[in-house]
Formats: structure tokens, sequence, C-alpha cells
């Protein structure tokens, strides 16, 4: 249960926001006036609008973030943990930071949104963890609706040398994904640049940033095809864009017409990289989640 913050008014006549934002002097006003949009800041009991005018004897209640609920959460999620980082699997439907990137200068100001991976970790860090780590530690990121493998740094020095993996395209991503349509060519590779065009939507593009991902198909059934796929380059929406442009969009993906599912079916099976200490070979793997499984035996079942 989240633990609330009580105070009573005493001084003039004042705008509940401004008011709020004194005692909360980490977290900028628009984080403010959201969580009194949300009804966790209330007055007397009451959800009220951001500018309502305190006056004397008034009670103040905040809903501040517990941690009681995440610490339990982050080890349900942990598939391994040294000094150095840790592996979890994400969950279907789980930000992995705040939309605003106002976190990365405050991070309290993680706790003031949805629940998300960020406010996860910080809440109740795994052992070892440097808070102070920009990010929170994170060296690349998952969709909100796409679920499996992530690596997480634990300090600073361990946090570059991975993103430097990354940008070297050392680290070595598979993921599994369900595609509207049965793709004809058992494997292949697309290689078409993407980038955001008019309206922000990121789409293929000859004026885009190169972009390729190698495929290889599992099954075919039913009209809809579970395919491997294994990007060569990190660009947003990547394999997205791709299979969508391949004209075998992925099953529930709303953006790039997809048919309609309980969520985006695309799951990050596997991480590959070396050690950048040692040099040893790591493999972390995740089954797809039983969402996955159901979903595909709902779409290739035998219609009557």
């Amino acid at each position: 249960m989240a633990e609330k913050k009580k105070i009573v008014f005493d001084g003039y006549s004042r705008r509940l926001d401004i008011f709020v934002c004194d005692e909360l002097e980490k977290f900028p006003r628009s984080l403010i006036q959201r969580l009194i949009k949300d009804g966790k800041v209330t007055v007397n009991g009451k959800a009220v609008k951001p500018s309502w005018p305190l006056t004397p004897g008034e009670t103040v209640e905040i809903e501040m973030p517990s941690n009681q609920k995440t610490a339990a959460f982050l080890k349900d999620l942990l598939i391994y943990d040294d000094e150095d980082f840790f592996v979890i699997v994400k969950p279907a439907g789980m930000l992995v930071h705040p939309q605003s990137p106002i976190w990365e200068t405050n991070p309290e100001a993680a706790f003031s949104f949805e629940e998300t991976l960020v406010s996860v970790i910080l809440a109740n860090p795994p052992k070892g963890f440097d808070m102070s780590t920009p990010r929170a530690g994170l060296v690349h990121r998952l969709d909100r609706e796409t679920s499996g493998v992530m690596l997480v740094a634990k300090n600073a020095i361990f946090q570059n040398c991975m993103t430097e993996l990354f940008a070297q395209r050392e680290v070595r991503k598979t993921y599994h994904s369900i595609a509207c349509g049965e793709i004809p060519d058992d494997e292949g590779v697309i290689d078409v640049p993407i980038g955001r065009v008019a309206g922000g939507k990121i789409k293929a593009s000859d004026l885009g940033r190169e972009a390729v991902t190698e495929y290889k198909v599992l099954e075919r059934k039913n009209g809809f095809t579970r395919v491997q796929l294994h990007p060569v380059t990190g660009r947003t929406n990547q394999l997205r864009v791709h299979l969508s442009w391949l004209g075998y969009p992925v099953l529930g993906d709303w953006l790039y017409k997809g048919a309609t599912a309980p969520r985006l079916m695309l799951h990050s099976r596997q991480v590959e990289f070396k050690h950048p200490y040692t040099g040893k070979k790591l493999k972390f793997e995740a089954p797809v989640p039983p969402d996955f499984t159901a979903a595909w035996e709902n779409v290739t079942q035998t219609k009557k």
C-alpha cells in the first residue's frame, strides 16, 4: 500500500499545485499537476484541480511511491545477477522507462508515472547496484508490448562497455514473432532504411537510416507465420517496420496494420555477447510466454 503524506495548510490562499511543488522540491510542476489530475493528491479527501485555491485549515494528502510491491516484483523478473549486470525477462505491457525524459535528470520523477522497469529497479535495486548509474543502468530497451530478455548494468563503467558493444553490433539479439500471412521464403534479409516521415510515424523510407534484419521461418499455418528475427542494426520499431514492409505485419501491431490480438506478438527470445572484461561468451534466453503460445494456437486453429 502506498505511503501517504498529510499536510495541513496554514498559509495564505495559494494554488494547490504551487504548494505541492514546494513540498516536493525535486519534482517539476508538470509532474505535480499530473499527480493531482490522477487523483494522487487530494484536499480534504477529495480530488480537485491543480488550480484549487487552498485556504487555511485544509488538509492536503499526497500519495507517495511504495517499495513494497516492487521488491518482490523485480525478484520475479530476474534470471541472472552478478556484480556488474543483471538480466530480466520483461513482461508484455510494462514500459521500460517513463515517457517523459525528466526522470533521466531527476530519477525520483520516475515514481510519478505508471510503474515501469525503471521505477521497479530504483524502488528496490539488486545487490551492488550503483544508484548513480545513468538511466538506471539501461543499455537497451523493448517496446511496452514486447516481452523478453533485457540486460541492465549495475554501474556506469559496465554500462559504457555494453553501450559500446551494442553500437559496434557485437550483441546478437534474437526475437520470435507471429506474422500475419505466410512468408514464402524460408529465410532472408530485409535491407531497407527506415526513419520518421511526416506525421512522426516511423516507416521504410529512402531518406531513413540503414536498417537490416535477418529472418528465418519457423512454422507456417493457416495464414500465419512463426518467424525468428535477428536485427543486425537497432533502429526504433525496426522489426515491426520491416515485417510490415515485407507485407507480413506482426500480429497485434495496430500501428502497422497487423491483425487484432491481445498484444503485440513480439518476444525477445535470446541475447548473446562476449563479456567486455573476460571475453567469455554469454547467452541468456527466455521461452515465449503463455500468451504468445495461446495467440499462435488461436489464429492457426482450423475454423469450422
